[in-house]
């Protein structure tokens, strides 16, 4: 199936209205009622006032909830997110990718055109720099300074022992962060003028999956005679995003991670990923039965035997160079975040 950013009306069914001028954030949401009121209670309180959501066929009462929501437009499709699509970008570029990633792209697009719009998974939280009290800075700054993208590190949080997993989920960004506290303090991310971000760390992810011997395949008897490395089915767990993007002609993302323009070089947020919760378990599972993420979701078949290594060995998330975080200042001092003041 070949789709333009323009075919967005064709292929989606809308409920509600985008409201021009508004600060808007974007989702894409599957079977998420645990996290969802933390998440939408989260980014109220940082200042969005409308939510533009894609429910990709949810039956766990994600889409009732969000119907019931005044400030959320929601769509829904017949094609899940996995479905294989060609896009064809406004350059006339094309690239072979999964409808979810096309919606990305023409949704905010289409029904946001000319305006800076958030995109945020919905176990991803910002944390805004120190002294920002609303994103309403973020969209200043970018109008003011003519910026198309800011970029952020996205930072994986857990708690300290396999423990930590237990108990009810949070449903607070509050609680959050008091049950899953800790944090690499190691940048991540990269970033240099009029260039595309360049991910160089190392996700706490693949730090464990590292530690317990996951996810290293096994040479056929042809590799091994001609020394060849096998390709592993996942490489690495995301590091960055773009989580603030004008959509407009010259403007638009591409993939999950990137844009057709460079974000700025001198801003980068800070993203808490909200990967090792109480709901750590049930995640895999839907993951694995939908097999809608990359490699057909090799990450989470990782990670179900992650938690199987962890739960033989009484495992730990938090190693030494753990942080248990209090403030923004130490995302700035790790060099996860970094935002100058405003000029007089």
């Amino acid at each position: 199936m070949r789709l333009t950013l323009d075919d967005l009306n064709a292929q989606t069914r809308r409920h509600g209205t985008p409201r021009p001028g508004a600060r808007k954030l974007f989702a894409i949401m599957r079977d998420e009622i645990a996290l969802l009121p933390a998440f939408l209670g989260h980014y109220r309180a940082l200042g969005f006032e409308q939510f533009l959501i894609f429910d990709d066929g949810s039956t766990d009462g994600t889409r009732a909830h969000l119907a019931d929501q005044g400030d959320v437009v929601l769509y829904e499709a017949d094609h899940r997110f996995g479905t294989p699509v060609e896009i064809v970008f406004p350059d006339g570029t094309t690239r072979a990718d999964r409808f979810g990633t096309w919606i990305k792209a023409a949704l905010p697009h289409v029904d946001a055109p000319g305006e800076i719009v958030a995109y945020f998974d919905t176990d991803e939280f910002l944390i805004l720099p120190p002294g920002m009290t609303s994103v309403a800075e973020i969209f200043e700054t970018m109008t003011r300074g003519d910026i198309p993208a800011i970029c952020a590190s996205v930072v994986e949080f857990f708690p300290e022992t396999l423990d930590g997993l237990a108990g009810p989920m949070p449903d607070t960004a509050e609680g959050l962060f008091s049950a899953y506290p800790y944090f690499e303090p190691e940048p991540l991310v990269a970033l240099t003028p009029d260039a595309q971000p360049d991910p160089f760390g190392t996700s706490k992810t693949n730090n464990l999956f590292e530690s317990y011997g996951i996810g290293v395949p096994k040479p056929s008897l042809l590799q091994r005679l001609t020394r060849r490395r096998p390709k592993p089915r996942f490489n690495r767990s995301p590091r960055h995003k773009l989580p603030f993007l004008r959509r407009d002609a010259t403007t638009w993302q591409v993939g999950s991670h990137y844009a057709s323009q460079p974000p700025s070089a001198d801003h980068l947020l800070t993203i808490a990923h909200f990967v090792f919760t109480a709901e750590f378990a049930a995640k895999i599972d839907r993951a694995r039965s939908w097999k809608a993420h990359t490699e057909g979701a090799a990450k989470y078949d990782h990670y179900a035997e992650l938690l199987r290594c962890m739960r033989a060995e009484e495992g730990r998330f938090a190693d030494p160079s753990s942080v248990r975080y209090a403030a923004p200042e130490q995302l700035v001092d790790a060099g996860l975040m970094r935002w100058p003041a405003p000029q007089a």
